[in-house]
């Protein structure tokens, strides 16, 4: 196991060339909370998959966020992920590099999920933007690896709405690498409580394309 740990965290980095929202760390009493619901088109079989996650960070110093990652289906949880991370290198560089580990419990096996997150600022076309990548590998208790990785390109419409262009890829132990392209808008309708809307789009490696609704909050 310590082996496959070790060629996750080597492979992590390369496994995409871009930049994560997760770099940046939570202010120290911050909280954010999104909870996101999807429903996938019927499959052959005529059964529309619909799935769940709930994701909470709270800053518990200016340089530590912690964190809690759950997600599952309408008959059970698939991923109950607690997790630290902490930013490397120096505050004032325009590219932000984080670290996390993670501990808990994936498709009922106990795991742990080392992860790699890089951001940047960017301004395209007039307005404030950025660039993210977040990289995890999934170990599980009996050895297997399973690598996911996020790349994401956030742009900031206005006072109250965002556009996401998101590719999301994997390699799931004894599955099939997947892509999927993932953009949405999202919609502030207070202060502190945003709307999100957006679809999937398989790219590559199967599955179906699926709409999602999610809230977002800040406190």
């Amino acid at each position: 196991m310590l082996r496959r740990l070790i060629l996750a965290l080597v492979v992590l980095p390369w496994l995409v060339g871009a930049a994560s929202a997760g770099a940046w760390p939570r202010g120290k009493g911050q909280t954010f909370l999104a909870t996101t619901g999807q429903v996938d088109a019927p499959d052959e079989t005529g059964i529309a998959r619909q799935s769940f996650t709930l994701y909470a960070e709270y800053g518990a110093t200016e340089r530590l966020t912690l964190g809690l990652d759950l997600g599952g289906d309408a008959l059970r949880m698939t991923k109950a992920i607690a997790f630290a991370r902490w930013p490397i290198g120096r505050d004032a560089g325009s590219l932000k590099i984080a670290v996390e580990i993670g501990l808990g419990e994936v498709s009922e096996q106990s795991a742990v999920r080392p992860g790699l997150s890089l951001g940047r600022g960017l301004t395209l076309w007039g307005r404030q933007g950025w660039a993210a990548f977040d990289g995890r590998a999934v170990v599980s208790d009996g050895g297997e690896v399973t690598l996911e990785s996020d790349v994401t390109l956030g742009l900031n419409l206005g006072a109250r709405g965002k556009v996401l262009a998101q590719i999301q890829t994997g390699r799931p132990a004894g599955g099939r690498t997947y892509a999927r392209f993932a953009p949405s808008y999202i919609h502030e309708t207070k202060p502190n409580a945003h709307l999100e809307f957006g679809v999937i789009l398989p790219l590559s490696g199967g599955g179906e394309r699926g709409v999602k609704l999610g809230l977002w909050r800040s406190f």
